[in-house]
This record gives C-alpha cells, sequence and structure tokens, in this order.
C-alpha cells in the first residue's frame, strides 16, 4: 500500500489566510494520507472535477468529503468564506445553505439540518460532506461504489438517474452524412417496466428495469439473420425485429429479410423468411422504421439491388406490409419498382394515419426531394415533394437531413434540417431546422407549409444535425435536436409544437446529450432518453407540459 507524506508548513498557512484564500490552519506539520483506500473521484454533469488540493476527496466513516471551494465552484455556486467565524455560504439557483466549521448542524434555505458528518479543517483545507453540499444545494448524487466514483447533477429541467450498468453499444451514434443509418439501440416501455434493446455481435440484448431504474434483469436473444435492421412493440402487443442477410450472388432463393415474432418472455411465437425481392444489401446507406394498425406491421427501409442493365447496383427503398395473424406478405405490385419507388433513399420513415399507409423518404435523384407518399388499398394515392433539393439527380450530397415524421389530427409534421433555401446551395454547410406541414387533403407541393425553426447565417457556424420529432397527443409533439457548433460543443434543445406546426413552448436548452440514433422515449408527458460511458449509464428524464 502507498502512503504519500505531505508537508504542511503551518505559518505558510498562516500567511495564506490573512489572504483570504480558503486554506484553514492545522496544529501539526505532517500527515499521513492512504490514498489507494481513501481516494473518490467526483463527476459533475458527466466532467470528471480535478481539486487543487493536497488531498482530493476522501471517504470517511462512509461519508465522502471534499474540498469546498472546488465543489462550489464545479457546481457553478455563488460562495462566501468567512475567516472569522469559520462560516460557508453557497447559493445556486434558489437555494442558499449555511453550515460552519466542526458543527454538525446547517442551514437550508433558512431551515436547521443535522449533519451526518461536518464540515472540517484537514490538511490546511476545509472539507465538506460532499452528498449535503449537492444535495442542500438542489442537485443529484449517486455513488458507484464498485469504481469509487460520485456523479452529481446540477441540471435545471433534466431529472437524471445513473446506473452502474454498463451498454453495450456506443450511444453517440447519430451517424448521417448524405445517408442515415439503422439503429441498434431502442428504449420502451412495457408490462410497467421499462426496457432497453441492444443489438450486438450477433445477439439481442434486452435490459429490463423497474420505473426507478433501480432492478436490472438482461435477456438475451440469438439474432436469426446477421444483420439487425429494426425493432418494434405493436398494437397487438407482441414484439417485431427485423433481420437481414447480404445476398452478393443476387440468388432468389436465399432470405434477406425475417421478421421475426416475439411474445413479452422474448420466445419466438412465428417468423416470415422474405427472399427473392431484388437484393442485395438490405438496409444499406438508410434506416429502418415501423409503425403497425389493426393487425399489420408496415415495415419502410432501403437496400442494395440487383445489378442494373448499367453494370450497376443502384440503391432504392424498400417495404412491406405483413398480415401479423398469419406473418405473411400482403400482395404488392412489384419489389423491384414498386410504386413509391424512390431511388436513393438515404432515410424512411412510416406511419399509419387510420387504413392509410405514409412513406417519408430522403432521395438524391427520382425524386431528389425529401417526398410524402400516401398508399390506400395498395395504391399510390399522392406524391408531395417537400423540399426538393439543387444539384445534379443522382449527386449524394443533398445538403439535407430527414429526422422523422409523425400524424396530427389534420396534418403530417415532418422535421428535417437543410443548408437549402436558407443558406447557398454549394457554399455552406450550415443546415437549419424546419418543420414541415402538409395537409392531408393536399394535392400538390404547393400545400406544403414550412416553419423554420432556426436561422443560422452561413457564417455563424452553428448547424443542426441531429432531429427528433415525437408524438404527446394528437396536437402535441416533441421536438429535440443537436446544435454543432454551440458553445464549443454540440448542444441539446427541445421544444412542443402543435398540430399546425406552430411552436406552442419556446426552445430550451439541456445541458445533457442528445438521444442519438434512438427515438426518446414518451411516457405520458415524459420523455426518456439515455447515454453511456465506461463507468455506467445515466437515464435523462424531462417533463414536458
Amino acid at each position: 500500500m502507498k502512503k504519500v507524506w505531505c508537508f504542511m508548513l503551518v505559518c505558510g498557512m498562516i500567511v495564506a489566510m490573512l489572504s483570504f484564500d480558503y486554506r484553514v490552519a492545522v496544529a501539526s506539520s505532517i500527515v499521513e494520507v492512504d490514498w489507494e483506500e481513501n481516494v473518490v473521484n467526483v463527476f459533475v454533469n458527466g466532467k470528471e472535477v480535478f481539486f487543487d488540493s493536497p488531498q482530493p476527496p476522501y471517504v470517511k466513516n462512509g461519508y465522502t468529503l471534499v474540498p469546498f471551494r472546488g465543489i462550489f465552484e464545479a457546481l457553478g455556486a455563488a460562495l462566501l468564506w468567512d475567516e472569522k467565524t469559520k462560516t460557508i455560504t453557497g447559493k445556486l439557483n434558489d437555494r442558499t445553505i449555511v453550515l460552519r466549521l466542526n458543527e454538525k448542524t446547517a442551514m437550508v434555505n433558512g431551515e436547521k439540518v443535522r449533519l451526518d458528518v461536518p464540515a472540517i479543517s484537514k490538511y490546511g483545507r476545509a472539507f465538506v460532506p460532499l452528498r449535503f453540499i449537492s444535495e442542500g444545494l438542489g442537485c443529484q448524487v449517486f455513488w458507484n461504489g464498485k469504481e469509487r466514483v460520485v456523479h452529481i447533477f446540477s441540471l435545471q429541467g433534466v431529472n437524471v438517474t445513473y446506473i452502474p450498468t454498463i451498454l453495450n453499444v456506443d450511444t453517440s451514434d447519430y451517424r448521417y452524412g448524405n445517408h442515415f443509418t439503422v439503429s441498434n439501440r431502442y428504449m420502451f416501455a412495457d408490462q410497467g417496466k421499462i426496457h432497453i434493446l441492444e443489438s450486438y455481435d450477433g445477439r439481442l440484448y434486452i435490459h429490463h428495469f423497474d420505473p426507478t431504474f433501480r432492478s436490472h434483469q438482461q435477456t438475451v436473444v440469438p439474432m436469426d439473420l446477421p444483420l439487425f435492421g429494426g425493432f418494434h412493440v405493436a398494437d397487438d402487443g407482441y414484439y417485431y425485429v427485423v433481420y437481414g442477410a447480404n445476398n452478393d450472388s443476387e440468388s432468389n432463393s436465399k432470405d434477406v429479410f425475417s421478421v421475426v415474432k416475439y411474445n413479452k418472455e422474448w420466445k419466438e411465437v412465428e417468423k416470415l423468411r422474405i427472399r427473392g425481392v431484388y437484393v442485395t444489401q438490405p438496409f444499406r446507406a438508410s434506416n429502418l422504421e415501423m409503425d403497425s394498425r389493426n393487425g399489420v406491421l408496415a415495415i419502410h427501409t432501403a437496400r442494395l439491388r440487383y445489378t442494373s442493365e448499367d453494370g450497376l447496383r443502384h440503391q432504392s427503398n424498400i417495404s412491406f406490409l405483413i398480415d401479423t395473424k398469419t406473418m405473411t406478405l400482403l400482395p404488392k405490385d412489384s419489389y423491384q419498382w414498386p410504386t413509391n419507388h424512390v431511388s436513393h433513399s438515404f432515410a424512411t420513415f412510416v406511419r399509419f394515419d387510420g387504413d392509410r399507409v405514409v412513406y417519408v423518404d430522403h432521395g438524391d435523384a427520382y425524386p431528389r426531394s425529401i417526398v410524402l407518399q400516401s398508399e390506400e388499398n395498395g395504391l399510390i394515392t399522392n406524391i408531395i415533394n417537400i423540399l426538393r433539393f439543387p444539384g445534379r439527380v443522382g449527386d449524394n450530397y443533398t445538403g439535407a437531413h430527414l429526422g422523422g415524421f409523425e400524424v396530427a389530427t389534420n396534418n403530417y409534421l415532418v422535421v428535417g434540417s437543410s443548408v437549402y433555401p436558407k443558406n447557398p446551395y454549394g457554399a455552406s454547410e450550415v443546415k437549419n431546422l424546419f418543420v414541415a406541414i402538409v395537409p392531408k387533403n393536399a394535392e400538390d407541393d404547393t400545400a406544403v407549409k414550412i416553419n423554420w425553426l432556426t436561422n443560422f447565417s452561413s457564417s455563424s457556424g452553428k448547424s443542426v444535425e441531429e432531429m427528433h420529432i415525437r408524438k404527446i397527443n394528437d396536437s402535441r409533439f416533441l421536438l429535440i435536436w443537436s446544435v454543432d457548433g454551440e458553445d464549443e460543443l454540440s448542444s441539446t434543445f427541445y421544444t412542443i409544437i402543435d398540430g399546425e406546426g406552430r411552436v406552442v413552448k419556446e426552445p430550451k436548452k439541456v445541458d445533457v446529450p442528445t438521444p442519438g440514433n434512438m427515438h426518446p422515449l414518451i411516457i405520458g408527458h415524459d420523455v426518456y432518453w439515455y447515454s453511456t460511458d465506461y463507468l455506467g449509464t445515466l437515464i435523462y428524464k424531462l417533463h414536458v407540459e
């Protein structure tokens, strides 16, 4: 066991006190510190705090003590030290705490509270009880005993829960250059629990948590085919997972998609294997989205096709409608050239609107636009180009992202970001956030209204790269997005819009990571997502009115 000998000169400490420093006098000049057993690492809002002290934070009788100035500064709290009375006063937002060295009582907003351990003088510094300081200032505190780490969160408007469970899939996974990608993780609620599903290393890992995230169980399911496409909780109460396999030989007898139906215990109930649909690579250069209604499952994604007459394999969208009672495909006009064909299709979304199936794609050629298509009784009844892009047909760069869409009472709400038309196409990388309002009875493109939610100039250095839209009810929708270049790092914002695409809650910044490539989970008026690091998982809960 290492022993570190720290030498403190009493006279030096007295001089320091006279200069109104935060050091305090000590009785002995030599102290012995047992570093390996006592050292504790402290993180505030996910960032490690480094203390300017010969003695780092340590544990005494089960309580963590830290140098007081360092923790107040890390929390962003105002601090006052009264040398004469040895009194510490801290203020953060609407909270004020007052405590004196060696006293086992303190004041929180004028009310006396008893301390489990008092603030003390140690090694020429004032040390304070970490949990009391943090919770007294309205922060959340979590202890990881295995790693000897304390997590503190002083975030306004966002509730944070720390759990030591380390998940498999990186949550910094929103990758959308010219095209989107499939999500390898999902968060969903069912049977009174909150679940996180991950596709990792040829298996599905489903983590089950109670609503407080204090209990954790895990189910592991082998994948049916090598590639993971997506997951959906259907309205019939079953779980559906889409898998895929490459088909470089262009064989019509090879299974390229598998749709597996699971019960709530993750036992396979039935599955549908799909072949002969002109696919060499499923999910190529796009995502996968599902929706369900009255025993029909809609799947919308993309694929790399068979070799064309020009000797090339082209990418395009592909969609399926499945009778979930019989696990059979519903009739479709063509899988080679479907009537809702988009090529290339770099992002795909689908929703039911009654018996109508509505698709939205990010196309770069045919068409070169963000396009919405409605299908009824197997026929495409409407095609609306929401935002057309300049540039050459087939040029993969469009300067835009498609973030998703939802169904309101009278409209379809489509969220995305684009360089054009707010900034010069081809001369700027700055994308602005928009919500497009497409009336359900729209007859052509002129019916589309676009509400731009940001107005960044080409010289701003800011850009919207990640965005999400989630339905709260038919008249309220949550938007979450990131702004790259905000405060030198990406920042997370949210707002609420109504069914007409109008902002009803002013955009607000929250100092937590974005959801990444995962739909945030909506439960009532609470929104959940999470992030991971090598120490564990942080669950975020945002309450929206």
